[in-house]
This record gives structure tokens, sequence and C-alpha cells, in this order.
């Protein structure tokens, strides 16, 4: 539990937890960073496992997955009114 990887410039926390009856809810908090800031957040809450090996794999997956399906991939790409010279 809180294990933490960077992929695509996004931050992914493995979260997952223990339930009652002993085994692990797989869960990932995403986070797009600005400097020391969150600039945004998403939680993900996944399917249960026998084990927290199979839980923690999961989570990473479904992790990548959901950034890879952004339709803009850039965390830090900031709207702008910017119009180019011509």
């Amino acid at each position: 539990m809180g294990t933490r990887c960077i992929y695509k410039g996004y931050t992914v926390a493995d979260v997952t937890t223990a339930t009652d009856d002993g085994r692990f809810r797989a869960c990932a908090a995403i986070m797009s960073l600005d400097g020391e800031r969150t600039r945004s957040q998403r939680f993900l809450d996944l399917e249960t496992f026998q084990t927290r090996d199979e839980a923690h794999a999961r989570t990473i997956q479904v992790a990548k997955a959901w950034i890879d399906a952004l339709p803009d991939s850039d965390p830090l790409a900031l709207p702008t009114n910017f119009s180019p010279l011509l």
C-alpha cells in the first residue's frame, strides 16, 4: 500500500485497501501536479482480489490505461489565448 510511480507526467498512487473479508480492493489515485500543488486528481475504485499483489498489478494496469485514454495526454498543457503572428 502507498506505492507511487510517475507515468506520462502523472503521479499514480496505489491506495489499495484490505476489506473485512480479508481480500483487497484495488484503488488508484491519479494526480496531475503543477509544481508543489495538485492541479487535479482522480480516484479509481476497482475489483477485489485475494492478494495485495494482484490488486496492485490491477491498479497500475488500469491507471496507465486511464491516462493513455485521455484526449490530451499532456498534464501541464494549459488553455491559452495565444495566437501566432501571421
